[in-house]
């Protein structure tokens, strides 16, 4: 049996103080990670036709003459990228960048174990999502080109920021700061409060379980804790066939030069489903948020919890053209506070925010998973330090 390098282990919670040196150490571990050998790459730089600027976090697809996608990649600050291909023969390279149209170079001929240079340059001329009315335009259940045009377009937009943020988690150390509260109505804060610092390497602090789980399980169940686990949903699960296939969506005007795309369970949830909406910039088309809620939460009263519990997801994009979740934010109603003649919910709150962010070498193309977003446990304390 092969020897296999072991993985680069960045798990812990630093102080503030031991920032600086998680991500030294960090990007140690990452400079050791073996490359494979006799890998068939592709490699170049995305570049503007035009002005010949660099292109970063453009998504990078290798493609089979038929289309079957066989790698992806992003293009870092300076547009470079590099794709492995699984086989000697001839690759396709498309290149999607949110907010424009797409556009495929090739085919090129790739021999065993060679390292080809590929030219690409990529339009500058922006799409322009579709106007809304405040209607709306339903596209259905599932997503088809054909149900909708507006629904498709705003997912497509969608897609590649997910795409983008998927494959970026994977070579990203992050420094995430975690706060748990309880809060009023109004969001202020009463009571207990607790913050940590958390570090994680190669996946995103935003986490939950995969789609099929989900669909099965629901998106809140008993928690080994005793309490209830609530999860979001992850780039991976939106992207899912199992998602889009068990969901319905919609084009939706918004507020503050967005758009959105709706989406709620197809049929009435057996188990616990979440409904919400992408918010696209319009401008831009740039994803900048998801607003979610649960679906099927009256059905599970005897648990002791309403329908409004909710959660929010921003994207942002960092310095060098990834896409991560900068910040998530689930609140869940845990009691009632009787004051000035009226009863008065109260809340427990999970806000998530990513403090900073350091590259580093991903140990293959692949983005990985892992468990929950928010545990509501039986009441537990979170007296802050």
């Amino acid at each position: 049996m092969p020897n296999r390098r072991p993985e680069p282990s960045c798990a812990g919670s630093p102080t503030r103080h031991a920032a600086r040196s998680f991500f030294l150490v960090c990007g140690a571990l990452a400079a050791l990670a073996a490359k494979p050998l006799d890998a068939q790459t592709l490699r170049g730089r995305v570049l503007e036709q035009g002005t010949d600027s660099p292109i970063p976090g453009a998504l990078l697809l290798l493609q089979s003459p038929e289309g079957e996608e066989v790698a992806s990649a992003v293009s870092g600050e300076s547009g470079a990228w590099v794709l492995r291909a699984p086989s000697a023969g001839e690759w396709l390279v498309r290149v999607e960048r949110i907010g424009f149209a797409a556009s495929t170079a090739g085919p090129f001929r790739v021999a065993v174990g060679a390292d080809v240079a590929v030219p690409l340059e990529v339009s500058s001329a922006p799409l322009e999502l579709p106007a809304l009315t405040i209607e709306g335009e339903s596209g259905g259940c599932g997503l088809d080109p054909d149900e909708g045009e507006a629904v498709w377009r705003l997912w497509d937009e969608a897609r590649k920021a997910l795409r983008v943020a998927e494959i970026t988690e994977g070579s990203i150390a992050y420094l995430t700061e975690v706060t748990e509260r309880q809060v009023d109505p109004w969001g202020t804060t009463i009571g207990r409060e607790h913050t940590e610092m958390k570090t994680t390497a190669g996946r995103s602090p935003f986490r939950v379980p995969s789609a099929a789980d989900l669909q099965a399980r629901g998106y809140v169940r008993d928690s080994a804790s005793g309490g209830l686990a609530y999860y979001g949903p992850d780039a991976t699960v939106l992207l899912s066939d199992t998602f889009q296939e068990s969901h319905c969506f919609n084009a939706v005007a918004g507020g503050d030069g967005q758009v959105g795309l709706a989406f709620e369970p197809a049929e009435a949830p057996l188990r616990v489903d979440i409904r919400g909406t992408l918010w696209l910039d319009a401008e831009s088309s740039e994803l900048r948020s998801i607003d979610f809620g649960y679906a099927g939460l009256r059905q599970r009263s005897e648990l002791g919890i309403g329908p409004d519990a909710s959660g929010t997801i921003i994207y942002d994009r960092i310095d060098d053209g990834g896409w991560i979740v900068r910040e998530w934010t689930i609140r869940v109603p845990i009691d009632s506070r009787f004051y000035g003649g009226r009863n008065y919910k109260l809340y427990q709150e999970t806000v998530g925010r990513v403090t900073s962010t350091r590259r580093i070498e991903p140990e293959d193309g692949s983005p990985r998973r892992a468990p929950s977003v928010y545990e509501h446990g039986a009441r537990r304390d979170t007296t802050g330090s």
